[in-house]
């Protein structure tokens, strides 16, 4: 008798997340880089519903954005819109709920759509 374990993996491409995971958190980021605007879900470590603070840092501490988003049984799904006008650069978003908080890096690169 010859018995063979197998695992199959699926592996599929990761260009536009960013992700964060922690013992009972896992949220993304999509897409990165973007405009200002993204979508972040996932879960957060409580399973009730929950207010969770959001803000945006650039690189020199000065907050950009700031928000709240409920969570539904520890879902997060929530779609950001940041002004415009940022400027291109590297961005933490900090997530804060009760005793949890996570930290997710992006990049901000404005489209610039004008032909000449």
């Amino acid at each position: 008798d010859t018995t063979i374990n197998s695992v199959t993996m699926h592996v599929s491409p990761t260009t536009g997340i960013s992700q964060v995971s922690g013992a009972n958190t896992s949220i993304r980021l999509i897409p990165n880089p973007n405009n200002g605007e993204f979508a972040l879900s996932g879960t957060i470590g409580a399973a009730t519903d929950q207010e969770v603070t959001l803000e945006v840092t650039d690189m020199l501490g000065q907050v950009v954005y700031k928000g709240q988003a409920m969570t539904h049984s520890g879902t997060l799904n929530e779609r950001i819109r940041m002004n415009s006008s940022l400027a291109n650069g590297m961005y933490l978003l900090n997530i804060r709920s009760g005793s949890e908080h996570s930290v997710i890096s992006f990049v901000v690169k404005q489209y610039n759509e004008s032909k000449q």
